[in-house]
């Protein structure tokens, strides 16, 4: 893939997230004359940094990179393209908003507050919180924000409060909708992360047994059940040993 071609991706990607040259740099590490060096093709990323583009842009690193011909567009519109992938399928927790909140949006992110109360909702309940997809919408009143969940609309409001706590109010409410609804949030997808991850610790807990024995979807069900009875999904270790043990007196 040319220079100029992975430039012109980050350049009109990191527009559509309405990000300055400054802002991007900063959250990367590197200088904006950098960014600015990228997006004029006079050069590279360092490896080491796509990870961190692609999540700050909300892009794969097949599509930064060009791997594959999966052009949506075909006039190569990378803003439309993006446009396009980011409406292609309904979301676990994307929050919506007006123009008015854009710049709130933009000052919350530079804080670690969604990691910390990422951190908090699964240090007390087990939940690992989706990412959050957030999306300006023209469509919508200047002040307006909405939490939407798989294209349902699950929370809506217009914001009383300015700056940090605007951000903050949003989040708040984001997360309050997970934690009550985690049963109708909780996917394959997210299963599979929270195996993967509760293996690094406990891998005598889950080797040959999930997804060899108990598929995902298996798991996946058993968790919402526990959930929607009220239950604590931390305890997994327990959790996956009742469902060895159902497996085994079943003959399986």
């Amino acid at each position: 893939m040319r220079t100029e071609k992975i430039g012109e991706i980050i350049c009109q990607s990191r527009q559509n997230r309405k990000m300055t040259q400054e802002e991007f740099a900063s959250r990367l590490g590197v200088t904006p004359q950098a960014v600015s060096k990228w997006e004029r093709g006079n050069g590279l990323p360092d490896i080491s940094l796509i990870e961190g583009i692609c999540t700050t842009l909300q892009i794969s690193a097949n599509y930064l990179l060009g791997c594959g011909d999966h052009r949506m567009t075909e006039d190569d519109d990378a803003v439309m393209e993006q446009e396009i992938r980011n409406n292609m399928f309904a979301e676990p927790l994307v929050i919506e908003f007006g123009e008015a909140v854009i710049p709130h949006v933009i000052k919350g992110l530079e804080t670690d507050y969604v990691n910390r109360k990422r951190k908090e909702l699964v240090q007390e309940t087990g939940i690992l919180m989706p990412l959050i997809r957030l999306r300006d919408s023209t469509k919508m009143d200047k002040t307006a924000y909405r939490v939407r969940s798989y294209d349902k609309t699950v929370a809506e409001g217009n914001l009383e409060t300015a700056g940090e706590e605007a951000y903050t109010a949003i989040i708040d409410c984001a997360v309050r909708f997970c934690q009550e609804h985690y049963a109708d949030i909780l996917n394959k997808q997210l299963v599979k992360t929270i195996v993967e991850h509760f293996k690094e610790q406990y891998s005598g807990a889950v080797e040959g047994l999930v997804p060899e024995r108990i598929s995902y979807l298996q798991l996946q069900r058993r968790l919402q059940e526990i959930l929607r009875e009220g239950g604590s999904i931390r305890d997994l270790i327990h959790i996956l040993e009742e469902m060895e043990e159902k497996l085994s007196g079943s003959g399986d």
